[in-house]
């Protein structure tokens, strides 16, 4: 056999890197892709959503706004998909939610699906709360973007939105939302949503601006749902059934406990606490030695002395809580390293004002601690100590106000998301009412640790500072009482026949909540009403003069103080996770 059949047979055969220089001289799938679309005047697609968006911007007085056709959603969820992939969201974010109504008769029952994303308001909470101006509200479309470059992850958007839009991204450390894909908009094509359903149940329209609409979705579905006139949504529901009273959220029988805030909830009782005692150092025991409101001790000059020396040591335990209370608020943070943003929006967000507010307080009670090192150095300026004492305290009452402005601050921070469980009289009443707690205990032991270190001093005049010790404790009794009684009124509204966000929060701390509510209770019967008790039981018995019994008195008052103040962290943390507004229906 030849060898010229075999050299034509493999001639014949194709080698590898000829067929590896012929594929490349083919499209790729991006290349035949670009070139279908590169001479298009539109896009592919369009005839196939054109009907489903304006063809061009919004007028003078009008935005873009959501349309959904109630009676075309059927629940799938293929638009919560669609936004999911087209915005790369992590596992368990979503901007496009799906939940249910019942309601109608045995024979004849409903249920609606509700399909709900940014209804992009005319007057969004979100923008307003912002404390990093992290929101914009674009002139032209009307629509709400989020700025993450410019978000330190701090939440107050999301407990300002009645409807439950922005979300946090704990591995981004910042808070996410629906653009309506403006992006695509801008080109002409349709937001994922929009291009996601099957049976165009979405769709975008131009709607005038400054005009009162429902709530969002039917005027008769409201179980505690906000008012349309707080942010003034644009998105429009339709449908041609005609709405009951029997409609109801799907999940109108279910609560869950919200998110605790642990960090805020640390500096919140922190800084009350850090109000409470300047506060009951400056009205129980002076402003110094110069000063006495408790006038029947004006005789023994080593009282005064004495007492300015509490008010000092008070002061600077304030001081150190305080910072200690704000530094705690930056683990609240998704980015901490940019807080320094966070007073950007004191026009409009009460969380600017409270910072600024707070960072004031802290300064001037620094001040307040620093004047008593600074007095020699005054007098050699010149300065009389007439002068230097009236400065002092007019930088003292300067503190003082503005602790309890910050603690108004505090309050508005909450009452301004328009959630009845946190409504002003609600809150101030638990800040406030901390703020008298802590502060008359924390002063107490104050003084029984002074008479405990320095007993030759107390000898001179052994009922002044009794006196003092029962007049605190009768009023950390009191104040304790008052606030354990006013607490339990949160569980009244579960009398209540209808569905409402108060009776939703009540069966939160009836139930899931239950057993810290319970051991709140339990610590502020124990550590503020009992161990005052028992303090002024031991210098009934014992007397003051004696080192055991105070002692005895220091120890009471040290658990006493710890136990109230693990029960105000109690409450607090009740306050966040039992508060239970509705987003919207079915969303709960």
């Amino acid at each position: 056999m030849s060898a010229a059949p075999l050299a034509d047979a493999s001639s014949a055969v194709p080698k590898l890197v000829d067929l590896l220089l012929a594929e490349q001289k083919l499209d790729s799938a991006v290349d035949r892709f670009s070139e279908r679309h590169v001479d298009a005047d539109a896009p592919l697609q369009e005839r196939y959503y054109n009907d489903l968006i304006p063809t061009g911007l919004p007028g003078e007085g009008q935005q873009f706004a959501f349309r959904v056709d109630l009676d075309a959603c059927t629940g799938c969820k293929a638009c919560v998909t669609a936004c999911h992939s087209m915005n790369g969201l992590g596992l368990g974010e979503t901007w496009r939610d799906v939940g249910s109504l019942v309601g109608g008769t045995e024979e004849e029952p409903l249920l609606q699906t509700v399909t709900t994303a940014c209804h992009h308001c005319e007057d969004p909470a979100c923008l307003a709360g912002c404390p990093v101006k992290a929101y914009e509200k674009d002139p032209v479309t009307g629509i709400v973007r989020h700025l993450d470059d410019q978000c330190i992850g701090c939440q107050y958007c999301i407990l300002k939105c009645p409807y439950d839009v922005p979300k946090f991204d704990q591995t981004l450390g910042i808070v996410r939302k629906c653009d309506m894909c403006a992006g695509r908009l801008a080109a002409g094509e349709a937001p994922a949503c929009v291009q996601g359903c099957p049976n165009e149940a979405i769709s975008i329209e131009l709607v005038d601006r400054a005009v009162e609409r429902p709530v969002a979705l039917l005027p008769v579905v409201r179980d505690g749902m906000p008012e349309s006139s707080y942010t003034r949504p644009t998105t429009r529901y339709v449908s041609r059934r005609t709405p009951t009273e029997s409609w109801r959220p799907a999940d109108s029988e279910s609560v869950t406990p919200a998110h605790g805030h642990t960090p805020l909830a640390f500096m919140l009782v922190t800084v009350q606490l850090s109000v409470g005692l300047f506060l009951a150092s400056l009205i129980l025991i002076g402003l110094g030695p110069e000063f006495l409101l408790l006038v029947s001790f004006d005789s023994h000059a080593t009282v005064r002395s004495n007492l300015a020396e509490i008010a000092h040591v008070a002061a600077v335990v304030a001081v150190v809580v305080a910072l200690l209370g704000q530094a705690g608020a930056l683990f609240h943070l998704g980015r901490p390293l940019y807080a320094f943003r966070a007073v950007l929006g004191w026009r409009t967000s009460w969380m600017s004002r409270e910072i600024l507010v707070f960072g004031a307080y802290t300064g001037l009670i620094a001040a307040y601690v620093a004047s008593r090192w600074m007095a020699s150095l005054a007098l050699e300026w010149g300065v009389s100590e007439g002068t230097w004492t009236l400065a002092v305290g007019g930088v003292a009452i300067a503190a003082s106000l503005t602790g309890l402005l910050g603690i108004l601050a505090s309050v508005m921070i909450y009452a301004d998301t328009h959630r009845a469980f946190w409504s002003i009289p609600r809150s101030a009443f638990r800040f406030f009412g901390t703020a008298v707690v802590l502060g008359s205990l924390g002063l107490m032991l104050c003084v029984l640790a002074w008479a405990f270190f320095a007993p030759a001093a107390v000898l001179a005049s052994p009922e002044a500072y009794y006196d003092i010790s029962a007049l605190l404790c009768g009023f950390a009794v009191i104040s304790m009482l008052a606030k354990l009684r006013g607490g339990g009124g949160a569980l009244g509204p579960l009398r209540e026949e209808q569905s409402s966000t108060l009776k939703r929060s009540a069966l939160l701390l009836a139930g899931p909540l239950n057993g810290i509510r319970r051991t709140r209770q339990a610590l502020g019967v124990i550590g503020g009403v009992m161990m005052p008790l028992a303090i002024l039981g031991v210098f009934s018995t014992v007397g003051f003069t004696s080192a055991t019994s105070t002692g005895l008195a220091m120890a009471l008052a040290s658990v006493g103080f710890g136990l109230s103040l693990a029960g105000e962290f109690l409450e607090r943390h009740l306050f966040f996770r039992a508060e239970a507004s509705r987003a919207m229906p079915g969303m709960g």
